[in-house]
């Protein structure tokens, strides 16, 4: 059997609340020919239960005690078969073409190595609240990745094989290890932001972000930081 063209990997801690619309908008996307790696990090609800009730192929289930996102996401790329790596949140929505728009861009545009895309924002009853859009083309991110994180983590979308050359999400950088990363890419790679609206990203007011906004604005500085050295 060949492998997946993509990986879509998701990690899940206590997510039960919104898991299942985020699993099924996975399993109803337009484009199918993708392996869904789920990664329970040692969830004490009933997250683990939710997801076994799905019986579908593409479904690869790990699950264990609790060790972060940053190990999860990690160990999510490392078994990942597909050629492209595409992020998911549990608590998040992705509209029915994204991995179809998502892979036709990086297959036209084989100079991109990654490519996010604009989203929704909407609360917790799912009801859209206002638009998040990002820089578009790789001269704007390179600009703007000084001052702000230009993807959103869970709409992007990158090619597996760039790991080999910037390595993967670093442990040390907690809660902001998705702008890190990026840091990285944008100073050996072009990359991109698709203009469509692609994702509904939630506002939890109880999520990782709103928890821990403190620690994420003094990690913000470092790597903004880091991104001016590597620039």
């Amino acid at each position: 059997m060949n492998n997946p063209k993509i990986s879509v990997v998701m990690s899940v801690y206590n997510g039960e609340k919104f898991l299942k619309g985020a699993i099924n908008s996975i399993l109803s996307q337009t484009f199918t020919d993708f392996e869904f790696i789920i990664i329970n990090d040692g969830s004490t609800d009933k997250s683990l239960d939710t997801i076994k009730t799905y019986q579908d192929p593409r479904i690869k289930i790990i699950s264990r005690e609790n060790k972060g996102l940053t190990h999860s996401l990690n160990e999510g790329i490392k078994m990942s078969k597909g050629s492209y790596i595409a992020r998911m949140d549990a608590d998040d929505i992705s509209l029915p073409t994204r991995l179809e728009e998502q892979i036709k861009f990086l297959e036209l545009n084989k100079e991109i190595a990654i490519c996010g895309t604009w989203a929704k924002i909407i609360d917790e009853k799912g009801e859209e609240m206002g638009e998040y859009k990002t820089p578009i083309n790789n001269e704007e991110i390179k600009r703007r990745i000084i001052f702000h994180n230009p993807f959103i983590h869970p709409s992007v979308m990158f090619k597996k094989e760039i790991m080999e050359t910037v390595g993967l999400y670093n442990p040390k950088l907690k809660h902001v290890e998705d702008y890190e990363l990026w840091t990285r890419i944008v100073s050996k790679f072009k990359t991109a932001n698709i203009p469509q609206f692609l994702l509904k990203y939630r506002q939890n007011k109880t999520g990782i972000t709103s928890r821990n906004r403190s620690l994420m604005l003094l990690m913000g500085f470092v790597v903004r930081f880091l991104a001016i050295i590597r620039k």
